[in-house]
């Protein structure tokens, strides 16, 4: 994992650095990580090539937010931790969904430190599996992470990733639900309808809302099983965050 830490603030930097080494030292010694005093020398940087990043909320000209903005532009994958003082100024980070996770620097600990990377080495291993299959004599490798939903129209399955590009196989539905399902974030909502939970944004008595808008009408016979299937998965996201 290639980690940058961009952080204004020498004191803040140094226990950070302490904490980042003592990981590696004990969990992986592969990691790598490069500090930046700010915004704008980090994304002066070749910044696209960074796993994970401790941002810093408030820095001098270009604060931690709208770096962040600047980042995803360029790597959407990125994970960013955001670092702030005040617990109020992460919604700021929430509400324009950027934020992977954050520490209060009251609260910055190794055993913090150490949760969040173990939850970033998660989502990455997941980031790096695809979903492969052959539609006709093509041969196609798509990022599970990147899938919102699939759903089966006549003879084809339309496939919609996360920038709300469609595409459209000559593949049976079937096929790719009996390789998805092993995946416990897809959630088999209805017939032929196939929602990877990470992009649900709302829920109905009746629908699913996804990320792009579109809604997807829920089972009504195995509704309770359905809405069981997702909250399971919403308290597992939220323990592994926890822990």
């Amino acid at each position: 994992m290639y980690i940058a830490l961009v952080e204004d603030r020498d004191s803040d930097a140094e226990a950070l650095s302490a904490f980042l080494t003592q990981y590696k030292n004990s969990h992986s010694p592969e990691l790598r990580f490069v500090r930046y005093d700010s915004g704008e020398a980090f994304l002066a940087s070749a910044f696209e090539k960074f796993h994970l990043v401790f941002m810093d909320i408030y820095m001098g000209k270009m604060d931690g937010i709208e770096t962040a903005l600047h980042i995803l532009e360029k790597n959407a994958d990125c994970l960013i931790v955001f670092l702030t003082a005040s617990r109020e100024d992460i919604w700021r980070a929430v509400k324009i969904h950027v934020c992977f996770d954050y520490i209060e620097k009251k609260c910055l600990t190794y055993e913090k430190v150490e949760e969040v990377l173990n939850a970033a080495w998660k989502r990455l291993r997941f980031q790096a599996k695809v979903l492969e299959f052959y539609s006709g004599k093509q041969k196609i490798r798509l990022p599970l992470s990147k899938i919102q939903y699939l759903v089966s129209h006549d003879k084809h399955t339309f496939i919609m990733l996360e920038n709300r590009h469609e595409l459209r196989y000559r593949v049976t539905f079937s096929s790719l639900h009996s390789i998805l399902q092993k995946e416990n974030r897809f959630l088999l909502c209805n017939r032929g309808i196939l929602l990877n939970m990470d992009f649900i944004t709302k829920v109905g008595r009746e629908t699913f809302v996804m990320a792009d808008g579109k809604s997807f009408p829920i089972h009504k016979r195995n509704r309770m099983d359905i809405m069981k299937k997702f909250h399971d998965y919403q308290f597992e996201k939220l323990n592994e965050q926890e822990v």
